[in-house]
């Protein structure tokens, strides 16, 4: 054994076996049961109490009594292998050298790997308490809805987001909104446009416009950017005819404290100005997600993600970094880039969270997406140090 294999009470061997059986079995948005029948009859298999509630999140627990509650999340779902030939290693998972590769390694299967063996090895040890892991679905359509389900199931005082950090802790995000802007105009023959109203046209104003709104700023986490990332016009080809519908996509990413109307106050008073030239009308809006999960359940919700962010003296932010360092792991502070499961725990509900993962987060949707062995080991270690420190705390 390793000193690692030791203080997890886990070989490695079996972790990055279980890794490498979750990143074999694809699980695109919406298409996660495969996945999720291994991860429970592996949290099984090591002692955990298992229940798959209406989503399909799969739910293990470790109980020792009364005391805190510890949440540990890990998303199942993973965006899809759009060529397998741009891969240089296989893209359903192999082991070469000291590193995983495969979609999903990293984001976020190993992880989840890891926190299901991490805590599994407190089975027999925690003093009180109880930690739960939980396998989310739909993390890649849109941050936060499924892990609230688990949370307002299990109410835990903390949560561990499991994303990649390179095993620092992150205090905090920035968040993500979808905004939806549709311009209507008049159709009319493209040889005498005088007679209609270019809703395209009309749009390129707006985009314009929008370019004017200063970005917010974050001392840690950096600016609220607004970014183009998608427009359509209608008809769509346009053959001889002015356009009379177009609709442009934003993505935003928000700050701590921003709200949905907040978002929105300063680019529907664009808006309104950008299309008085023109005479089109405009509105814009939060786009909504609706889906289907693997279990048949809908999901409806505003594609809203909350920023969130905890000072460095929080006691869940402490008490981490004292877990790590107690547990020869280096304690350091950090951030995420981009958008978690935490916007749902942190951003709405206001429960004290952090991330700590294994694995580079800019990896995330790459090609030969990976992560190292030595991580994983470590991040288990990580996970059980974290969870039972806090449980102990309180």
């Amino acid at each position: 054994m390793t000193n690692g294999e030791q203080e997890t009470g886990i070989p490695l061997s079996d972790l990055v076996d279980f890794a490498l059986r979750l990143v074999r079995e694809p699980s695109p948005s919406g298409d996660e049961g495969r996945v999720a029948a291994l991860v429970a009859a592996e949290m099984a298999r090591l002692g955990y109490r298992v229940e798959t509630d209406e989503l399909g999140n799969v739910v293990g627990t470790i109980d020792a009594g009364p005391g805190p509650c510890i949440l540990f999340d890990a998303h199942l779902d993973t965006v899809g292998v759009s060529s397998e030939a741009d891969w240089t290693r296989n893209p359903w998972g192999e082991v070469v050298g000291e590193r995983l590769y495969g979609r999903g390694s990293m984001d976020m299967k190993g992880p989840l790997a890891a926190a299901i063996y991490g805590i599994a090895s407190l089975r027999d040890a925690l003093a009180r308490g109880r930690v739960v892991v939980a396998a989310t679905v739909a993390e890649e359509l849109v941050e936060g809805p499924a892990l609230e389900r688990v949370a307002a199931r299990v109410r835990p005082d903390a949560v561990v987001i499991c994303e990649a950090t390179g095993l620092t802790v992150a205090r905090g995000q920035r968040g993500r909104a979808e905004i939806r802007i549709e311009v209507t105009g008049r159709p009319t023959h493209s040889s005498r446009p005088e007679f209609g109203i270019n809703a395209a046209d009309a749009m390129a104003d707006v985009i314009l416009a929008l370019r004017e709104i200063a970005p917010p700023q974050h001392p840690v986490l950096g600016r609220g950017i607004l970014v183009l990332t998608d427009i359509l016009s209608e008809p769509y080809p346009g053959l001889s005819v002015v356009p009379h519908r177009c609709v442009a996509t934003f993505d935003r990413r928000t700050l701590p404290g921003e709200t949905e109307e907040a978002l929105l106050a300063p680019i529907r008073e664009r808006l309104v100005r950008a299309l008085a030239r023109t005479g089109a009308r405009g509105s814009a809006a939060i786009a909504v997600d609706d889906f289907a999960s693997y279990t048949g359940a809908r999901v409806e919700a505003p594609n809203f993600a909350p920023a969130w962010f905890f000072p460095d003296d929080h006691p869940l932010v402490a008490g981490a970094l004292a877990a790590l360092d107690a547990a020869g792991l280096p304690a350091r502070l950090g951030h995420y880039a981009f958008c978690t499961n935490g916007s749902g725990t942190a951003g709405r509900l206001g429960i004290p969270t952090i991330g700590f993962g294994p694995g580079d987060e800019e990896m995330a949707h790459r090609v030969d997406e990976y992560v190292e062995i030595a991580q994983l080991e470590a991040a288990a270690r990580g996970y059980a140090a974290i969870a039972r420190r806090l449980t102990e705390l309180g």
